[in-house]
């Protein structure tokens, strides 16, 4: 019933209604003023004719004719408004009266009292007066009789038109509207969209074709959001993000497929349950608690670290996205957490190499030049003193060249092991790179404790490496700097025991030495003899000097030694200056194949001029000998100057023979091909078995002249020279006794062998080429006089 009231056509009805009582009563109420209007109107032309009545009853009252008087007053009263006439004399006594049955219960309209006029030709005077009372029953039924004809055809218009606005609504609006009604009320939920069979052309037609639009488009619209709606919770659950929702409390309700298949937890594990309790620890719980009041007070959260355990109870390590949900029919969270597990594994890794040397798992330069800033930031108040060690692994390339890479980086591991033997367990060590390590000894009660260190690193780095079948030698050289004594910064304490190192190496290697102020001095001069090499070959600052080498057999001048010089204007440099330098730069390779040139070069001018079977000797650096130009450089030198190859002979150090590869021998090869002679020079001061002497095809051996020094006597010495003479007669080799400089040193030589070669200053200084070849002739005298008549006086 109440739907009914509240239906369309009951409030059209209820407008309708009294729209139309106010038009009835408006109708009506001017009807009954018409109709009023009309009733005065009668009234006033009732009044009008009963005017003319009075002239009628002149003549019977003046001739007091009374019967004519009644018959006249009777015909009047006739009319039904009139209740009653009343006629009197001119005295005013009442001569005739008539009246109705209906007076006293009609209301009176009006009462006429008119003067009763007699005239006749002579006279005109008042006879009389005439009073007619008139009642209204007559005009008021026909007034009352108008109101309700009009009152009943206002009522049917009324009736008529409600009726018929009804049935318009009910034919042209009432079924329209009941069937957009019915099509809303079938579309309820999201299975069908209800359309209006409804077509017209008027503004009903437009509504249904609009509505049936509108549902078409809500249609369309809530597949799109349905599709929607499925990729979203598609998305939710396959995107790879570990998606899950919480609220203010912490509790998690719900999370995405690959959440769960992530962290081995089924929905009802998580969902439910808060957030605290899949901490990998429970000491963190005030951590998320705080993280999660964050959040509730920005609105986001970003980055934000956790770890967290899955099922299985392993550590996960994420960072967490949130934000708040900005629907109110969903308050809570929507978090999104990323497994930084393995980037931070990764990121620790990358530390670990950025810091770490891949090689030798030690620290690396990184790392040593962080740990010495933050050791010189710690002492700087208290100057509490430590050493630095700069530590150098001599002849490391030759190794590398010789055996190859992978010999080296066992080889630098090794050395790595045996360093790290010799240290305190707070002290530091890494690898600088190729064969440099660092050393910082941070508790240092005094200098002799660096110095002791030091002197068990170079013990140990001295003893042999058994690597790919061999053994192999090498030794080091130790630079050291303290704090605060020789730098107030690291770089430059690191460049003063780099500075002391090259210090050692010059000493010879195989050593260590204190940084002093007077290295520095050292290092500009070994700059300033760099400087000059790199120019060397172009501004034609180097020379060859030449030492006589004779036989004793029979005091003849054989041959010479070509040794370098290099040139500072009227300054000579020493070779044990400026040699090392070019070895370390490299420049060794390129000065070397220079002195081949200018050595066959003069060998060829002497051939003819001095004597046609002399021959040179050229000193040949590891570098040089393996570089790939050696070979190539020979034989070119050779033919350009045609000289016989076995008047050239190739001077190599003993160390060499230690790098027993294929290259190495197939470069023996080749120079033997060639023809070309081989020394092992200075022998005795290396680390050679006599095994390595068999291997390779030698020609020549040069006994060392700190051997030769000390063989005046029958001592040690004495009987080495005679050893070594001994062997290589037994392998066919030839022998040059290096360092003679007194007639006792050639005197206990010529007891030993007489079939031997020698040079020394005792003989001749080196030589440049106009003094060998002015002194050419003198050599040879003064050698005879030596040789073979001095030991007969």
């Amino acid at each position: 019933m109440l739907s009914h009231l509240r239906s369309l056509q009951a409030k059209l009805l209820l407008v309708l209604i009294p729209g139309a009582l106010i038009a009835l009563l408006i109708s009506f109420g001017f009807s009954a003023y018409q109709t009023s209007q009309q009733l005065e109107q009668q009234l006033q032309e009732k009044k009008d004719s009963l005017q003319s009545l009075p002239a009628s009853l002149a003549i019977p009252l003046w001739n007091f004719n009374t019967k004519i008087l009644q018959n006249i007053v009777g015909s009047m009263m006739l009319d039904p408004d009139l209740l009653k006439v009343e006629v009197r004399d001119e005295s005013n006594n009442i001569v005739y009266e008539q009246q109705s049955d209906e007076l006293g219960h009609v209301d009176i309209a009006f009462t006429l009292e008119a003067p009763i006029i007699y005239s006749n030709a002579h006279i005109t005077q008042q006879a009389g007066t005439m009073i007619i009372m008139v009642g209204n029953t007559r005009l008021q039924a026909n007034q009352q009789r108008a109101l309700n004809e009009t009152l009943i055809t206002l009522l049917v218009m009324v009736i008529t038109l409600l009726t018929t606005v009804w049935l318009i609504y009910y034919k042209l609006l009432g079924g329209p509207i009941q069937a957009i009604l019915q099509a809303i009320k079938s579309s309820k939920g999201d299975a069908f969209f209800a359309k209006v069979q409804h077509t017209s052309n008027d503004e009903l037609g437009e509504i249904a074709s609009a509505f049936n639009d509108m549902q078409n488009n809500i249609e369309e619209h809530h597949l799109r959001l349905k599709k929607s709606e499925s990729r979203l919770r598609t998305l939710y659950h396959s995107t790879p993000s570990l998606i899950f929702s919480f609220d203010q409390q912490g509790m998690i309700k719900d999370a995405s497929d690959y959440f769960l298949q992530n962290l081995g937890y089924d929905r009802r594990e998580i969902v439910g349950h808060m957030l605290s309790h899949f901490l990998y620890d429970q000491k963190d719980t005030n951590q998320i608690k705080d993280c999660i009041q964050t959040l509730w007070l920005k609105g986001n959260l970003a980055e934000y670290p956790i770890n967290i355990k899955t099922k299985s109870g392993q550590k996960m390590e994420v960072l967490m996205d949130a934000t708040l949900s900005a629907s109110d029919s969903y308050p809570g969270a929507l978090a999104v957490i990323t497994d930084v597990t393995s980037l931070n594994q990764a990121r620790s890794e990358l530390e670990y190499q950025a810091n770490t040397d891949a090689l030798s798992g030690i620290a690396n330069r990184n790392q040593f030049q962080k740990h010495l800033q933050s050791l010189f930031e710690n002492r700087q108040e208290c100057q509490s003193p430590f050493a630095l060690f700069f530590i150098d692994l001599d002849h490391f390339k030759a190794v590398n060249d010789t055996f190859g890479h992978h010999v080296g980086d066992k080889l630098i591991c090794a050395a790595t092991k045996r360093i790290s033997s010799q240290l305190r367990n707070d002290d530091h060590i890494a690898r600088l790179g190729g064969d440099e390590f660092a050393v910082i000894l941070q508790n240092l009660q005094s200098p002799e404790k660096a110095e002791e260190i030091a002197s068990r690193i170079v013990s140990k780095l001295e003893e042999s490496f058994h690597l790919a079948a061999s053994d192999i030698y090498i030794s080091a050289s130790v630079g050291i700097s303290m704090f605060p004594s020789d730098a107030d910064n690291p770089t430059t304490l690191v460049q003063n025991a780099d500075i002391a190192m090259y210090r050692a190496k010059e000493g010879g290697r195989c050593r260590y030495a204190f940084y002093t102020q007077e290295h520095n001095q050292h290092i500009q001069q070994r700059a300033k003899i760099e400087a000059l090499l790199r120019r060397a070959i172009d501004d034609q600052l180097l020379e060859l000097h030449y030492q006589p080498i004779f036989n004793l057999k029979n005091a003849q001048l054989t041959g010479a030694e070509a040794l370098l010089r290099l040139r500072n204007g009227t300054e000579l440099i020493s070779p044990s200056e400026f040699i090392p330098i070019a070895e370390e730069t490299g420049l060794i390779v390129p000065i070397g194949e220079w002195c081949i040139q200018q050595a066959c070069q003069q060998q060829a001018l002497w051939r003819e001029k001095l004597k046609p079977n002399f021959y040179l000797s050229v000193n040949v650096s590891i570098q040089q000998f393996q570089s790939s130009q050696f070979i190539h450089c020979i034989k070119t030198a050779i033919e350009e100057h045609q000289i016989p190859p076995a008047n050239l002979l190739i001077e190599i150090t003993e160390s060499l023979l230690l790098l027993d590869n294929q290259a190495n021998q197939r470069i023996f090869k080749e120079l033997g091909s060639l023809g070309c002679k081989i020394a092992i020079d200075d022998f005795g001061t290396g680390f050679s078995a006599l095994s390595y002497l068999m291997k390779f095809p030698l020609d020549i051996l040069k006994i060392d002249r700190s051997f030769i020094s000390n063989c005046t006597d029958k001592g040690a010495y004495h009987g080495l020279v005679e050893a070594i003479i001994q062997m290589s007669k037994s392998m066919r080799l030839e022998v040059i006794a290096e360092g003679i400089e007194t007639q006792e040193q050639l005197t206990a030589l010529r007891r030993i062998e007489r079939k031997v070669y020698a040079q020394g200053y005792y003989f001749s200084k080196p030589l440049n080429v106009k003094e060998f070849e002015d002194k050419w002739a003198s050599l040879q005298q003064e050698a005879h006089e030596k040789i073979v008549v001095s030991p007969k006086r």
